[in-house]
């Protein structure tokens, strides 16, 4: 039996064995770390020479004259800029009370059945639709009454309210998972000390959550200020040159994106393709402010209800 017993039981490897195994374990550690480096950098290396590319090509153009509704050989994009963020921030400003107050319902409210089961999965369904189907709808909807008719016409409204509604699930389900991402310890310190459900949504999980609803809302910001499709047959393909510095909601009024596809497509003027490239340096130039802009806000707000200077 002892025999037996000692045939059963594995060979440890001796003291040398053991010292081939932790520089082989080193070697693969360093090797695996080397090549999820290479990748980063790779990823790196193309975002930089893309945007250096189109810098690079589109610097050239980019004046005064050019940002603003002056004449430039026929094109200036002031009015494109304005309609941007125009458009942009009416939708945002639908978008986030909805998709917050959908969020804090189905985080902190509302119980697993039937119903829930439709919102997530109509929710999901919404997310996955492309962005031309839902210009179509919104075409449908917003800017004719079923396709007969006027309703809203081409205009910034039926732009945002068709942007709404693509990025309205993108929204929801990254606010769902930062107020999900609470502790519980927060929630039962705050019924603890008497809070009901409405103030500890309001005083301890927004706060708390506010920097991953801010990522959420950059992240949805961002996709607003590159999206063409949805807005080519909404918001219009042009832009008036005279009275386009107007808050009216009904005006037309194409973005960036919808002037950068009109010049590549159509090919209209003499020097499209440098037009298209200064739209598309000053787009990504608006697009970097833009984030590092509502990085700083939510950063600055974030230390103010934490208490932080």
């Amino acid at each position: 039996m002892a025999a037996i017993a000692e045939q059963a039981q594995p060979a440890l490897p001796s003291g040398g064995g053991r010292v081939s195994l932790r520089r082989r374990a080193r070697w693969v550690d360093r090797a695996a770390t080397g090549v999820l480096w290479g990748f980063a950098g790779l990823v790196v290396v193309i975002l930089a020479a893309v945007l250096l590319y189109t810098l690079q090509a589109g610097l050239s153009i980019i004046d005064w004259r050019f940002l603003t509704t002056a004449d430039v050989d026929g094109v200036a994009i002031g009015p494109e800029v304005f309609n941007t963020f125009y458009i942009i921030g009416l939708a945002l400003l639908i978008c986030v009370p909805i998709a917050g107050g959908a969020a804090i319902y189905l985080a902190e409210y509302a119980k697993q059945g039937a119903f829930i089961t439709v919102v997530r999965f109509a929710t999901e369904t919404l997310a996955g639709i492309p962005s031309l189907i839902i210009g179509l709808f919104g075409f449908l909807i917003f800017v004719t009454n079923f396709g007969q008719g006027h309703r809203f016409g081409f205009s910034r409204l039926a732009g945002a309210l068709t942007l709404v509604i693509l990025n309205l699930p993108l929204l929801l389900r990254v606010s769902e998972d930062a107020i999900r991402s609470v502790p519980n310890e927060l929630r039962e310190a705050s019924y603890a000390v008497g809070a009901n459900k409405l103030q500890t949504v309001f005083k301890v999980l927004v706060p708390t959550s506010l920097p991953a609803l801010t990522t959420g809302i950059i992240l949805t910001a961002g996709k607003m200020l590159g999206e063409t499709a949805a807005l080519v047959f909404t918001a219009g393909g042009s832009s008036s040159i005279n009275g386009w510095f107007s808050l009216d909601p009904l005006t037309s009024g194409d973005t960036l994106t919808v002037h950068l596809f009109n010049l590549k497509s159509e090919g209209l003027q003499a020097n499209a393709n440098q037009l298209a490239a200064g739209t598309a340096a000053v787009l990504i130039a608006l697009l970097l402010i833009f984030n590092l802009g509502l990085r700083y806000l939510a950063g600055r707000l974030t230390r103010r209800l934490s208490g932080r200077r």
